[in-house]
């Protein structure tokens, strides 16, 4: 029967964070005697030391200069290949030294190995992996559905709770492995012993070790590592003790989608194994009390990273504030809701990539939206500009000559067609809407390109009052191209369709950030915002600036929300 008083094998040491849920796991272990033939293999600097004797270089000085080593090493090499009989007495190879250098296979050498073999007792199925020595735990603690546990040394102790998890069946009722059974789990331990010190010998600049070659050698020829004559053979050598009822140590690791996911990691420190992930899956199935406390670690996980990753937005954005306050003053404070849309393009910054750089397109974006619906509010067109027509819209051709010189005599280097094309339609009628006491533009509905046209009016129009004091005036001096910046910064709102900056991740973001920062520097020199106006389009009164942060830092911003009326408003 298994009894979880008598300890719990740990077979290697977990890594040293929280997310782990900890499981005693029933195994059967056997203690077994099985036959190799290990294959041993030159090493690097035998094998250049074979080759270039055989090339003819066989004083150990020459060898050693020319290879760049100690003269008492390369002697030292040499004697293992005479002792070998892989060189004869002037150092000449032999018919067998010929060989090896072809095949770098210095022979055969067979041997028994003592190790341990665990059995789940459910499914009967043994472990892919094997322990030489087995390492207890001791129990300080245990209700029959926990057991708690000391692992790691005395001089870094770490103490868990694991779940025992029960086994229903008699261990007496499983039958024993085979011997072919009991060889392939030698055979895939070894197997992930050298596939693992393969990769622990990986160069960290991208290169490989020496050593990293000899463990992939060892890895290809691991066909002949482990040979058997024949079954009828293998039962006759083959020792297999008794099985023993313990527990072996497993943790479930919980990293979320980011991580890599909730997995079962290989107790024995040899990953990539599914073995335990496919054991803890079937039983899971048929365990109702495992299942709800794999179900509430889960849980426990996901509330633990909402609550850092809270903790670290709140942290982020406190930080990204107290920049801002910085580089533009305390003034940006009095506009909460571009600051918050400058808030939410830091945290899109912060998570990077291309998705995120669309974000803080898309915030930056908003924020000009935001500036210039207050801009329209705040310095409206003219009732008749200089090229309406009593009677009738003017021409589309009239209208588009009035915004281009309206663009030059202000200060942009250029009026891009997407501020002359469909919106043009609707700035050649407004004075019509006026003269039918109906607002020039909604500016709930009026988006970038919408806007700069009437924009360009109010501040460039021979009739406009706005016209020597425009604030756009300011901000095309700052930033010439800003209106072919502003068709960039919508394309790049989709960057994978759209973008056609030819430029990085990294430098996308600060592109989008110094601009937004161009429309903030102008925000914090405009009147302040009153706390209550009337709505030009027949809405009811709001609060300025008043959307929650959450909302602000997502959806539309709407310019009606703040300012002072400026003279010539129409009400």
């Amino acid at each position: 029967m298994f009894r979880i008083h008598r300890g719990v094998i740990q077979a290697a040491r977990p890594p040293d964070d929280d997310d782990l849920l900890f499981l005693c796991w029933p195994v059967l272990v056997y203690r077994v005697t099985a036959p190799v033939v290990r294959v041993r293999h030159l090493n690097i600097l035998e094998k250049v030391v074979l080759a270039l004797c055989h090339a003819g270089l066989r004083h150990p000085p020459d060898i050693a200069a020319r290879i760049h080593q100690n003269i008492e090493l390369c002697k030292f090499v040499l004697g293992r290949l005479h002792a070998a009989g892989q060189l004869d007495g002037a150092n000449a190879p032999t018919e067998k030294g010929v060989r090896t250098l072809l095949t770098s296979q210095l022979g055969e050498e067979p041997e028994l190995i003592v190790t341990h073999v665990l059995q789940d007792p459910v499914t009967r199925r043994l472990w892919p992996r094997t322990a030489d020595d087995l390492r207890y735990r001791q129990v300080r603690r245990s209700d029959g559905d926990t057991a708690d546990l000391r692992l790691n040394t005395a001089g870094a102790p770490r103490s868990v709770t694991a779940h025992v998890v029960g086994c229903p069946v008699d261990p007496a009722d499983v039958p024993r492995p085979t011997a072919q059974e009991i060889i392939d789990a030698v055979a895939a331990h070894r197997r992930a012993k050298i596939a693992h010190r393969a990769e622990d010998f990986a160069d960290a600049r991208g290169g490989r070790a020496p050593a990293a070659y000899l463990a992939e050698r060892d890895l290809e020829a691991f066909t002949t590592e482990l040979t058997m004559p024949s079954d009828d053979t293998v039962r006759q050598v083959l020792d297999v003790g008794r099985p023993l009822p313990e527990y072996l140590l497993l943790w479930w690791r919980d990293d979320g989608p980011d991580g890599g996911g909730r997995r079962a990691e290989d107790p024995f420190g040899l990953d990539p194994n599914p073995f335990p992930q496919r054991l803890l899956a079937d039983r899971l199935r048929d365990d109702a009390d495992l299942a709800a406390r794999v179900l509430g670690f889960g849980e426990a996980g996901e509330a633990r990273r909402r609550a850092a990753y809270r903790s670290a937005a709140n942290d982020l954005r406190a930080s990204a504030e107290a920049r801002l306050v910085q580089a533009l003053g305390a003034e940006i404070r009095r506009r909460p809701e571009a600051l918050t849309l400058l808030l939410g393009l830091e945290d899109a910054a912060a998570r990077g990539g291309d998705s995120g750089v669309e974000e803080v397109a898309r915030e930056a974006y908003r924020l000009y939206e935001y500036l210039f619906r207050l801009l329209a509010r705040e310095y409206p067109v003219p009732d008749r500009p200089s090229w309406d027509r009593a009677n009738s819209a003017a021409a589309a051709e009239v209208v588009r000559s009035a915004l281009g010189e309206a663009a030059d005599e202000i200060g942009f280097t250029t009026l891009p067609p997407a501020f002359t094309g469909r919106p043009l339609e609707g700035l050649r009628k407004y004075p019509g809407r006026v003269r039918a006491g109906n607002p020039p533009v909604g500016l709930a509905r009026a988006f970038v390109p919408q806007l700069v046209p009437y924009l360009l009016v109010a501040a460039a129009d021979a009739r406009s009052v706005h016209r020597t004091g425009h604030p756009l005036r300011d901000l095309a001096a700052r930033r010439p191209a800003l209106l072919v910046d502003l068709e960039a910064l919508g394309h790049l709102r989709n960057r994978g369709s759209h973008a056609e900056r030819d430029a990085t991740v990294e430098d996308d973001i600060a592109w989008c950030r110094e601009l937004a920062l161009d429309a903030a520097r102008l925000l914090i020199t405009l009147p302040p915002p009153a706390p209550e106006r009337n709505q030009d389009d027949g809405q009811e009164p709001q609060q300025a600036d008043q959307r929650p942060a959450h909302q602000g830092a997502r959806g539309r911003t709407d310019g009606r929300r703040e300012g002072r009326r400026a003279p010539g408003r129409r009400r």
